[in-house]
């Protein structure tokens, strides 16, 4: 079990408001890669003066085609996951479908997540739909905190900044290691939404005290907890996914339970020309009933990795690249 005074033998980092965290990515983000990006943002974004955001999609589909084309390599890595994920091999035309629109998808995603900021507010919430957002107004209006699995299995990180721009108190676990892109964007975003500005963000690897005090003002802490790969000193739990017994990262789970915040899982679908669908399931917990323990959280995360590996099959185009 978690306790909150445990906490002190762990690495505490705080979670850092923009202007301490613009600080701290100046050594991080040389100035080419700033000029990269800078050069990469305006040559997406005179396509969308061009040709709109249905014509960004287009030329996404055509540069993930292309991939998809000249790209074996990375062909012969999907149809192996899709034979891991099904249990046998698709049929070739199926398997050739699936990964071409999961490249097309991933190239598309890249794009617009390089550029949100630079796009109208208004435009970007006309494309954006929730599935099943009643299950998370109701975690916030109980007042208790909220903890909102998302999963690898998409664009998890757009389904984070639309939910933020919507209005939910947001606080997000990053990786550590986070990419140079990812940094950079960011501080775009933080520049253009208001919204940003005071969200805050820690490394995974971190489970600070100020995540129990997170729920206790009623925030809602996303994370994607769907790694399969090492991320140093972090608490797991053996699940069954695809058949076979991975370890999965649990430990803000154990903070949730112990707060009795609410606890839910949430999907993120890519739709055709920047439409996007957030499809939340009901809470996992009885969060005024259930107490934490291990076996509690075994079983929390359990039905965790039986969702995705059911949304997997319903939408094999957004497996991840990653895990």
């Amino acid at each position: 079990m978690v306790n909150e005074n445990d906490l002190n033998d762990m690495t505490e980092k705080p979670l850092k408001p923009a202007e301490t965290r613009r600080k701290a990515r100046a050594s991080e983000v040389s100035w080419f890669t700033s000029v990269k990006y800078m050069a990469i943002r305006i040559w997406l974004l005179l396509i969308v003066k061009l040709t709109g955001l249905n014509g960004l999609y287009k030329f996404g589909v055509f540069f993930g085609t292309c991939e998809y084309l000249l790209q074996y390599k990375k062909r012969k890595r999907m149809y192996n996951r899709l034979t891991e994920i099904f249990g046998q091999p698709l049929p070739p035309s199926r398997a050739r479908e699936i990964a071409r629109k999961q490249m097309c998808r991933i190239r598309c995603d890249k794009m617009i997540y390089t550029i949100l900021d630079l796009i109208d507010r208004q435009t970007l919430m006309d494309r954006f739909s929730m599935e099943g957002q009643e299950h998370l107004d109701k975690a916030v209006q109980r007042g208790k905190g909220t903890f909102f699995m998302f999963s690898h299995q998409g664009s998890h990180h757009l389904g984070g900044i639309l939910l933020t721009l919507s209005g939910y108190p947001l606080i997000g676990l990053r990786d550590p290691n986070e990419s140079p892109l990812r940094l950079y964007i960011q501080e775009q975003y933080e520049k253009r939404f208001p919204e940003f500005r005071d969200l805050q963000i820690t490394p995974s690897d971190s489970f600070a005290r100020s995540f129990f005090r997170a729920f206790r003002t009623n925030k809602i802490v996303a994370a994607a907890m769907d790694i399969w790969r090492d991320r140093g000193n972090v608490r797991t739990v053996k699940v069954k996914i695809f058949g076979q017994e991975r370890e999965i990262m649990s430990g803000m789970t154990h903070i949730a339970m112990k707060s009795h915040a609410a606890i839910l899982v949430g999907f993120i679908l890519s739709l055709p020309n920047y439409n996007y669908k957030i499809i939340l399931t009901p809470w996992l917990t009885d969060p005024d009933k259930d107490t934490e323990s291990d076996a509690a959280v075994a079983q929390v995360m359990q039905q965790y990795a039986c969702l995705i590996e059911n949304h997997v099959k319903t939408y094999p185009e957004h497996i991840s690249k990653t895990n």
